[in-house]
């Protein structure tokens, strides 16, 4: 084969106005998406159109390379720290996934913006995540007791340890005490009555982030 003796580099730039479908992927799944639409017709045509082009200066086309580099120019970002305390249950690289995904239909006004923001959450991990903690309360004899316990991170319910579900709480509780991590971090929770499965306790929501 005979050696190259040039190289030809043709350099375009498009500055695209992208559907939401697109702008709401991430960068390279914008950048696979745009592969795909150019298709064939692009990545086969431009190598060919350009060899019969160049054929009529006499010069043959050897081999050929391409590359494609694509850029969210308007892309908006999302706070990670707002974003965590908005899911806490989302572990550090989906908060962070959820950041890239939800920033470009992201409202600004806050109050829509966190509820958006965990719907988006939710729509990734919806699953349970419990984490161990312990319940201060007063049992129905007037004791008070702790209760080793489960908190759920996702929607904010307290599953009690099996060993203490048949005790039961006072019922004019308006509040019972949820104590978690090391140094313990306190939360607020109520209680709502019993089940088979022990006491109903729900952590107050703005405890883990604003419902959405």
């Amino acid at each position: 084969m005979t050696q190259s003796n040039a190289r030809l580099l043709v350099h375009f730039e498009f500055d695209l106005a992208a559907p939401s479908a697109l702008t709401g992927l991430d960068i390279p799944g914008l950048q696979q998406a745009l592969i795909e639409a150019l298709g064939a017709t692009v990545f086969n045509g431009m190598p060919t159109v350009s060899a019969k082009q160049l054929a009529k200066a006499d010069v043959q086309v050897l081999a050929h390379r391409c590359r494609v580099e694509v850029e969210a120019t308007a892309a908006k970002r999302i706070d990670p720290v707002l974003m965590g305390s908005v899911a806490p249950h989302l572990t550090d690289d989906e908060v962070l996934q959820v950041c890239q995904r939800a920033a470009a239909k992201a409202p600004a006004a806050p109050e829509a913006l966190r509820a958006y923001l965990r719907r988006q959450a939710l729509a990734l991990a919806n699953g349970y995540r419990l984490v161990p903690c312990q319940v201060g309360a007063r049992t129905s004899a007037g004791a008070d007791t702790v209760l080793a316990a489960k908190l759920n991170l996702t929607n904010g319910g307290v599953l009690v340890n099996e060993e203490h579900r048949k005790i039961r709480l006072k019922a004019d509780q308006a509040q019972v005490a949820i104590l978690l991590g090391e140094p313990p971090i306190r939360l607020t929770a109520a209680l709502s009555g019993h089940t088979l499965s022990g006491p109903v306790i729900a952590v107050e929501r703005r405890g883990l982030g604003p419902a959405s």
